[in-house]
């Protein structure tokens, strides 16, 4: 292959090989042409309406243009033919001229230009013979669009390829007389090879010895001190001098190698000189990043302390690292370049320290714990720089400077949290309300202290985990000590609180309980005068810390407590003694029951809590002083929740201990109940049914119902069994549905709410009465002792006994009598029933019952509601 000198002088046709094809420059001259043809074929003017349009100018715009276009691809075609043509010649003519004479003997100039006349004909042969055919095509095709070049130029075209043969033949005629002397030059050539090879084997040894290839021990103090920037002036010195010795061995090189590439040797390729090359431009390489990374790193050290921009240096070194990560391989075993990159590596780790250093949480003794990690010290004012803070080489301590910004972050975390509950516990108060008439004001419930203590015990509890707590320990343990004296007074504090208040209208408002219990009233008089001692002396005292480690008051509260304690102790017992007297009262509240007993002297005075242990007496008739208007203890009925009222035929006095006339009352009620309910049973047959409804009260009314109903329906199995084998259907018709009838004409009608409630209460009840009839006579039931029969509640009055009782499966139950008011009964399904028998069995056999199933299923209300069937509490 020709050199890039030989190939420099071929001519235009033999080096452009890229040029587009013949046929392509015909085809766009064609179309051209073409669109010439269509242009001139458009009308000169045309008419639109009224208005003529004059084309001439547009079509002669248009034609301009179409044969600039035509003219570039032509003119260039000929240009390249007459310019190929021209330095043809100018080739062939100084070849011919510098082979006509041959040089003289010891003419080495002269033989070395004859050898390169013969060479440059050798390599440009195939280029040169190849291009007169595409020649003669392209002025083919200039002529056939009317293109022709000029005579002189046609001549050279023909004449080309003869005159070129003729060189041809003119250098193999030169090249075998110059046989001789080529072969006495050669080996000239050859000694001087190999004289430049030790030369440059001695280049390379010094190049590799005085190239800067090692990192001077001052390279730091590069743009900082003199002595730093004169090794870098001594780097750039000296590869400025060996750029100069490699440019010059490189021209000495590249004349041996174009002679013994005339001269048919083997051309040397030289590589040391391209390793040296290669090496010096790395080498320029990375001194030039030497320069920058020390320039840039100087600046940034001389930047003041409170402006340095730790973000902005990073991401600088950052891309600084990737540059010298992207140096050539080869630099990477130079000391230069190991040098650089531990620089750089040591700012782009100490640069992150130096941004944690700059953490608010820093403080003096921060800084001096980091003094003595490095060992050097530096003062931490306004003239401080970021060089102070590297000298120490940070990067050498990364752990130990992490752990200091660590434990500042963590110490300014803690003293925030310290500061916090502080401040906290300034703001907070306790608040005084008094209690009743007492006259003593009494803590109000101290939600937000609680809260409070809650979350500081467990922040200071997490402080004490803190393994940087050491500081602060002395303030958190009395921080500690502090929240866990005010935890343990205020605690103290409400539970005597809460029981001097349920206790004092006991020991001191009840003459009665003073009586039962004269030691426990001398002891509770003690704990009031204690207590609103401290009360006394802590309204005054708002803050909760300073009213809890009060001398004094733990002690007082904790006294006060354990005789608060025999106190409670005493009065369990003694409310213990009136529940067993009183069963009832095991239904009241505490509270609720202190309040009977202490009020038990006067009944009147009881009466809002009759409904909190009876199934529905409201409140009870009091008999009046016609003097005084007050209520005596004498009760002359009773009230229901709906206002029903049940006179008694004789009253009854309330006196004695509560518990011994609650007792007595609740049998005269029970009495008076059951009296009635034997003149409701007798007086159903002898009064009309309407007559009958509107005299007796809602429980007589529904319960006598329901002993009818039994009483009937086994009338009906006993004729039944006789023969008549219509008695229950009989029975169905005459006697439950004309009274649902008559019920329902009743309710119809202008009724007071307690007899409408009564009414439709009786009417839920016959319709169960009716649906169980009604299933007696489909499943075809014909005596009393089936189960159809014998599963439902079965009311009669017992006249042996004078007492009424309730009949379910094989359970015999006494109707208890308690009073259940005007209240509405739940309508009775099959599971009713189901319901019914199971809790009724219970009962019998003196087992717990307990109906399972999905919550608002009617569990609770279902039990009540046998509860009222059968009139038990």
């Amino acid at each position: 292959q020709p050199s890039a000198v030989v190939r420099a002088k071929l001519p235009t046709v033999a080096r452009a090989r890229t040029e587009p094809a013949l046929e392509d420059f015909d085809a766009q001259v064609a179309h051209y042409k073409s669109v010439q043809d269509d242009v001139m074929a458009l009308p000169g003017s045309a008419n639109q309406g009224w208005l003529r349009i004059d084309a001439k100018p547009v079509k002669q715009a248009l034609s301009t243009w179409v044969t600039k276009w035509m003219f570039a691809y032509t003119h260039h075609l000929q240009t390249r033919v007459v310019r190929s043509l021209e330095e043809l010649g100018a080739f062939m003519r100084e070849v011919n001229a510098g082979l006509k004479e041959p040089p003289e003997a010891g003419d080495v100039a002269a033989l070395v230009r004859a050898m390169a006349h013969i060479r440059d004909v050798r390599v440009c042969t195939d280029e040169i013979d190849a291009m007169f055919e595409p020649l003669k095509a392209a002025v083919a095709l200039l002529r056939r669009y009317g293109i022709s070049l000029p005579d002189t130029v046609a001549e050279q075209l023909e004449a080309a390829p003869f005159v070129w043969e003729d060189t041809k033949k003119a250098t193999l005629h030169a090249r075998e007389e110059l046989g001789p002397a080529q072969s006495l030059q050669a080996e000239k050539i050859k000694e001087d090879a190999d004289v430049f090879a030790a030369r440059l084997r001695d280049f390379r040894a010094a190049f590799a010895r005085d190239a800067p290839f090692e990192w001077p021990a001052n390279a730091v103090d590069i743009g900082v001190t003199a002595a730093g920037s004169e090794a870098l002036d001594g780097a750039y010195a000296s590869m400025d001098a060996l750029h100069l010795a490699i440019a010059d061995i490189e021209a000495e090189a590249a004349a041996l190698s174009e002679q013994e590439e005339l001269f048919d040797l083997q051309v040397h390729s030289w590589r040391d000189i391209a390793h040296c090359r290669s090496e010096l431009r790395g080498l320029k390489g990375v001194w030039d990043h030497v320069a920058l990374a020390c320039n840039v790193f100087a600046a940034w050290r001389a930047t003041p302390w409170a402006r340095v921009e730790v973000e902005e240096m990073l991401a600088q070194g950052r891309a600084l690292e990737r540059e010298v990560k992207g140096l050539p391989k080869a630099a990477r075993a130079w000391g230069v370049h190991a040098g650089l990159w531990s620089l750089v590596q040591e700012l782009i780790v100490a640069l992150p320290l130096v941004s944690d250093l700059r953490d608010e949480a820093m403080r003096d003794r921060h800084w001096k714990k980091l003094m003595r990690i490095c060992g050097r010290s530096f003062a931490m004012d306004s003239k401080t720089v970021l060089d102070d803070l590297l000298r120490p080489q940070l990067h050498l301590f990364k752990e130990a400077v992490a752990e200091t910004v660590q434990q500042a972050r963590e110490e300014l975390k803690i003293d925030r949290q310290l500061a916090r509950i502080d401040a906290a516990w300034m703001e907070l108060a306790l608040k005084y309300e008094p209690f009743k008439a007492t006259g003593v004001l009494v803590v109000r419930s101290p939600d937000a202290v609680l809260e409070a203590l809650d979350d500081h015990e467990v922040s200071l509890q997490a402080m004490t985990g803190n393994r940087f707590m050491g500081f602060f320990e002395t303030q958190i343990l009395q921080w500690k000590a502090k929240l866990a004296q005010v935890r343990a007074c205020l605690e103290d504090w409400m539970e005597v609180q809460r029981a001097w208040c349920s206790l004092e209208s006991i020991f001191l408002g009840s003459e009665d309980i003073r009586e039962q219990l004269p030691e426990d009233a001398k002891r509770f008089d003690t704990i009031d005068g204690d207590f609103r001692e401290q009360m006394g002396s802590a309204k005054e005292t708002k803050n909760p810390i300073e009213a809890c480690t009060a001398e004094g008051r733990e002690e007082a509260f904790i006294k006060c407590q354990n005789n608060l304690d025999l106190c409670q102790k005493s009065l369990a017992e003694y409310l213990e003694v009136k529940k067993k007297r009183f069963p009832r009262f095991y239904f009241v509240s505490p509270a609720d029951l202190v309040d009977i007993l202490s009020k038990g002297r006067n009944p009147p005075l009881i009466q809002e809590h009759f409904s909190k242990f009876t199934d529905n007496i409201a409140k009870i008739e009091w008999e009046v002083d016609e003097e005084t208007q007050a209520q005596t203890s004498l009760a002359k009925g009773m009230f229901s929740g709906e206002g029903e009222h049940i006179v008694y035929s004789e009253p009854y006095r309330c006196e004695g201990q509560v518990e011994e006339w609650l007792t007595g009352l609740m049998r005269h009620s029970q009495l008076e109940i059951k009296q009635m309910l034997q003149e409701a049973v007798n007086s159903f047959v002898e009064l009309q049914r309407q007559e009958w409804l509107f005299k007796f009260c809602a429980q007589l009314s529904l319960t006598t119902s329901q002993i009818w109903w039994t009483e009937e329906v086994n009338m009906a199995f006993e004729r039944l069994e006789t023969g008549n084998d219509n008695a229950l259907k009989d029975y169905l018709q005459n006697n439950i549905v004309s009274g649902l009838n008559t019920l329902t004409q009743l309710v119809a009608t202008n009724l007071s709410s307690g007899d409408r409630i009564k009414f439709i209460t009786l009417i839920t009840i016959e319709v169960h009465a009716r649906d169980i009839v009604q299933r007696l006579i489909s499943t075809r039931v014909d005596n009393a002792q089936a189960f159809a029969w014998q599963s439902q509640l079965k009311y009669r009055w017992d006249e042996d006994r004078r007492d009424c009782i309730i009949n379910i499966c094989d359970a015999e139950l006494t109707y208890s009598y308690e009073y259940t008011g005007n209240t509405g009964r739940l309508v009775i399904t099959a599971l009713t029933d189901r319901c019914y028998v199971t809790l009724t069995q219970a009962l019998r056999l003196i087992l717990g019952g307990a109906p399972a199933g999905p919550a608002g299923t009617g569990k609770t209300e279902t039990t009540k509601d046998l509860g009222r069937g059968l009139a038990i509490w």
